[in-house]
C-alpha cells in the first residue's frame, strides 16, 4: 500500500464511498464508473479512485472505478501502474548508460 493510500483522511473516505456503493447496489441503483461513465456491475470488483490524482483525498476527488480493464475502460489498476511507471522512469532518466570509470 502506498503512503497516499495509507493516509488516514484516504480510508476514511474510501470506506465512505464503499458504503454508497454498497448502498444503492442494495436499491438496485447503477454505480458508475467515473473513469468510464458505465455501469460497474455487481459481479465485477471495483476501486475507489482518485479523479485527480494530485487532489488530495476528499470526498468530492473520490468515485467507485472499475479494477481492472472492462470494455472500453481502462481500469484503475492499469491506470496507476502507468502513473507509477512515468514517475519512475522520470526519477531515473538521467542515470541511464555507461558507468564514467
Amino acid at each position: 500500500m502506498s503512503a497516499k493510500h495509507a493516509d488516514p483522511e484516504y480510508r476514511k473516505n474510501a470506506r465512505i464511498i464503499r458504503g454508497q456503493v454498497q448502498q444503492r447496489r442494495k436499491r438496485d441503483d447503477d454505480v458508475t464508473c467515473w473513469r468510464c461513465g458505465r455501469a460497474i456491475h455487481e459481479e465485477q470488483t471495483f476501486d475507489v479512485g482518485h479523479i485527480n490524482p494530485d487532489g488530495g483525498h476528499s470526498l468530492d476527488n473520490l468515485a467507485p472505478e472499475h479494477r481492472y480493464k472492462s470494455g472500453r475502460c481502462q481500469g484503475n489498476r492499469a491506470a496507476g501502474g502507468r502513473l507509477g511507471a512515468a514517475r519512475q522512469q522520470a526519477r531515473t532518466a538521467g542515470t541511464k548508460g555507461l558507468l564514467p570509470w
